[in-house]
């Protein structure tokens, strides 16, 4: 498959955004638009490409400059705290109430037979 120039997928969206607009507003999902695009010839676009772009103004969803949602803020993540046990680790780290579970294996061979197996 030849790599086509860069937007180029973009054109093809927009190309067919009156269609799109109007079958997403009517309940269909992108992934029935896309495969009804792709299969007549009007897409040559990924499916995961296709869902990058807002169906109703044609523009990315994944933008390079974008600002923070709250002035102030970075516009990228910050790391979080790292995870730290409240009661030194193990399978009853937490609240103190906390007990593991423990299944005792109370069925007998005999029953295990009888009424599991069938003999």
């Amino acid at each position: 498959m030849a790599k086509k120039n860069k937007g180029f997928a973009r054109v093809e969206f927009l190309a067919n955004i009156k269609t799109i607009k109007e079958l997403t507003q009517q309940g269909y999902t992108k992934k029935a638009i896309y495969e009804q695009l792709h299969g007549e010839g009007k897409v040559s676009m990924t499916y995961i490409h296709f869902c990058r772009f807002d169906p109703f103004t044609g523009q990315s969803l994944r933008s390079r400059n974008s600002s923070p949602a709250i002035p102030g803020t970075p516009a990228v993540r910050t790391a979080s705290a790292p995870l730290v046990p409240l009661s030194g680790g193990g399978p009853n780290a937490g609240h103190p109430d906390n007990k593991a579970f423990v299944h005792e294996n109370k069925v007998t061979k005999k029953v295990l037979n009888e009424k599991l197996i069938g003999k």
